[in-house]
């Protein structure tokens, strides 16, 4: 009997980097007749004020340090969201020092039709795939994702320990 062949990590990133490129093509071209919106970051702000935020806004201090990301990256990136007039940040009346970002009417209609536009590309991406497989994808897929949240947070505990002087 024929031993398995084992499974590169080459063709495993190969693979991922192709996933990333055609569904990002693909993305964009379902996202090309919708509003422009710079969705990503649209999306990014949306979820940022439903866990973070309060009464429909978020302190831009906030959402940086939720995105993982310097204030002055975060701040272009919301002044392209208002100069489109997708958002809008005011200063907080209790605060002064503080600026609240909020989504506009016209971001969210924006953001609504972006989404219908994608979840329609996905729609028919997954009617391109039998049932059956499709279950199987996504159940080796959780397999994936689960494998790979366990190892990184192994490695970050690794790494912790690493860096409190103790060796492996």
């Amino acid at each position: 009997m024929k031993e398995p062949k084992p499974l590169e990590l080459q063709g495993l990133i190969h693979f991922m980097g192709r996933l990333r490129a055609v569904s990002a093509r693909g993305m964009r071209a379902a996202l090309a007749d919708a509003p422009k919106c710079r969705f990503g970051m649209l999306e990014r702000l949306q979820y940022a004020i439903r866990v973070y935020g309060s009464d429909g806004a978020v302190y831009v201090s906030e959402l940086a340090r939720a995105a993982g990301k310097p204030m002055p990256a975060v701040s272009r990136g919301l002044r392209l969201l208002e100069q489109d007039g997708m958002v809008e940040r005011r200063t907080d009346p209790q605060d002064r020092r503080k600026t609240l970002v909020r989504i506009t009417p016209a971001g969210q209609h924006a953001l609504q039709e972006c989404e219908q536009a994608l979840n329609a590309y996905f729609a028919r991406v997954m009617g391109r795939i039998e049932p059956a497989q499709l279950a199987q994808m996504m159940a080796l897929g959780d397999v994936l994702l689960s494998a790979l949240e366990a190892e990184t947070a192994a490695s970050a505990a690794a790494k912790e320990e690493c860096l409190d002087g103790k060796d492996f």
